[in-house]
């Protein structure tokens, strides 16, 4: 007789390795070591033992940043970022402004950099975004979970375990670049409400005159302020180079590409359809572009979400800020047309076994003080690994952690429990890999978004908060804002390099 599933606690997932190149450390800090190391050498060639004294500034300096950490990042790492920018900075590369009257290429749009020429095109009903630069295509669609963290535990571990049968079978196919699951939390309105009551009051001859009505108008007025909406997406990105042939049987082309989206968004309906997972539309071009101009400009979504059915969306000229900006001196935070914002980089996650929807703190994150929905995009970036590649990924991360066991074994250092951890994490992904489950390198971003920055500062709060009865850790992408902004705020198939 089977036993039932353990629906309270079925989630665990792997522990983030912390073995780095050697010893922990990564590229950049092994760099500044071997500069330390080459400085020593040179100076006690060149002047014998008075070097290590005349030396020691400069080796003692490159030796102490590479072992030291800056919000949760190594130092020399830090330093390029921060370098990268004052050069931005100087070039006048972090403010962009919008000019509608400037000559523009065709096809271009309102992107900063290169993602300027990425193209949006519509075809039946379905958006693809064209990427030249990486020769992607991606399709996005608006997913209906049926209020999956309203439900009861038993019909999540369901849903889940279905959708964890989707998730794999990605794995297994050539050709899928990326898989990018999205959460948006951001203020709405009631207009569907007050149609309805209208409608109501038209058909049953109502009195709005009437006390009753009066009252009822004011609830609403009232309640305008406290809607909140959660948006659910999935962006399939394909790799064109990798299926070129299958292209190349389609004709080749922008024809044989928009095919390709249009048979993928197919297939992909299909499976979600399998998993009870309903596809509530696949957006369009205006549709893209609408989340777009909502991220970057939340003062306007309002605007947006009152449109009907023949003026959805917003034209994709109008997809980018028409003002964004890296303050200088300030490398947490990016600002756009009415909206302040910071992307944090989740790097923890749950280290004990968590229930199935253990992100619901996040999703209904508030502000501490007042108590109004954190506007937020939550993004879950998944890259699929072929199980050949993923086994010698393995191979190598044991490698290196026997290197690290000897090395510790020199010194006379104990081996301590989180490494151990990082161990056993790999043997448990390594016996779930040749039980035929497949592999992501996963990343997650959440854009928070606030009106000023007494207001943002107020939302982070709140979401670290909920982070942390989520069991999770998050980290502000220092300068690095501009970059993380575009990859959450466009439904694109981006990630951060």
């Amino acid at each position: 007789m089977s036993s039932m599933p353990d629906y309270a606690r079925p989630v665990r997932l792997p522990r983030r390795s912390r073995q780095g190149v050697v010893m922990g450390m990564d590229g950049w800090q092994l760099g500044f070591i071997a500069a330390a190391a080459a400085i020593l050498l040179i100076f006690v060639n060149r002047f014998g033992p008075l070097g290590l004294l005349w030396g020691a500034p400069l080796y003692l300096l490159l030796g102490i940043t590479a072992l030291t950490t800056l919000h949760g990042v190594s130092a020399p790492r830090m330093a390029g970022m921060w370098l990268m920018k004052q050069a931005r900075h100087a070039a006048g590369a972090t403010i962009q402004a919008y000019r509608p009257e400037q000559a523009r290429l065709a096809g271009t749009l309102n992107l900063p950099g290169v993602r300027a020429s990425v193209q949006l095109w519509d075809v039946d009903g379905v958006g693809p975004v064209y990427n030249p630069h990486d020769r992607t295509v991606s399709v996005t669609a608006e997913l209906e979970v049926q209020g999956f963290l309203m439900q009861d535990t038993p019909e999540r571990y369901d849903l889940s375990q279905q959708w964890a049968q989707v998730l794999a079978s990605f794995t297994q196919r050539p050709g899928i670049k990326r898989v990018t699951l999205q959460e948006r939390t951001l203020p709405t309105t009631i207009r569907a409400a007050r149609d309805h009551y209208d409608t109501v009051a038209h058909r049953r001859h109502l009195d709005t005159t009437s006390p009753v009505a009066a009252n009822y108008e004011q609830v609403m007025d009232g309640s305008e302020r406290f809607a909140v909406a959660h948006r659910n997406y999935l962006t399939f990105t394909l790799d064109l180079v990798a299926l070129g042939a299958q292209l190349k049987s389609l004709g080749g082309g922008k024809d044989a590409i928009t095919a390709l989206a249009r048979i993928e968004a197919g297939n992909l309906s299909d499976a979600l359809h399998a998993a009870h997972i309903t596809v509530r539309k696949w957006l369009a071009s205006r549709d893209i572009a609408a989340l777009g101009r909502t991220a970057f400009d939340p003062a306007f979504a309002g605007t947006i979400q009152n449109r009907d059915d023949t003026t959805a969306g917003v034209d994709p000229v109008a997809i980018g800020p028409m003002y964004l900006e890296e303050p200088r001196g300030r490398n947490g935070i990016v600002i756009t047309d009415s909206g302040v914002h910071t992307t944090m980089w989740i790097h923890e996650w749950p280290r004990s076994d968590a229930p199935v929807g253990f992100v619901a703190p996040l999703v209904f994150a508030r502000h501490p003080h007042s108590g109004d929905a954190v506007t937020h995009i939550f993004s879950l970036v998944l890259t699929p690994v072929p199980v050949s590649k993923a086994l010698r990924r393995i191979r190598d991360e044991k490698k290196v952690w026997r290197g690290n066991e000897k090395l510790r074994a020199k010194r006379g250092a104990d081996g301590s429990a989180a490494d151990l951890a990082d161990w056993d994490a790999l043997e448990k992904q390594e016996q779930e890999i040749v039980a035929g489950h497949g592999e992501f390198r996963y990343g997650a971003y959440l854009t928070i978004t606030a009106p000023d920055e007494e207001a943002l500062d107020q939302a982070i709060a709140g979401s670290r908060n909920a982070l942390s009865r989520a069991g999770m850790e998050a980290q502000i992408l220092y300068c690095q804002q501009a970059e993380a902004l575009m990859v959450n705020a466009l439904p694109l198939g981006l990630g951060m390099k």
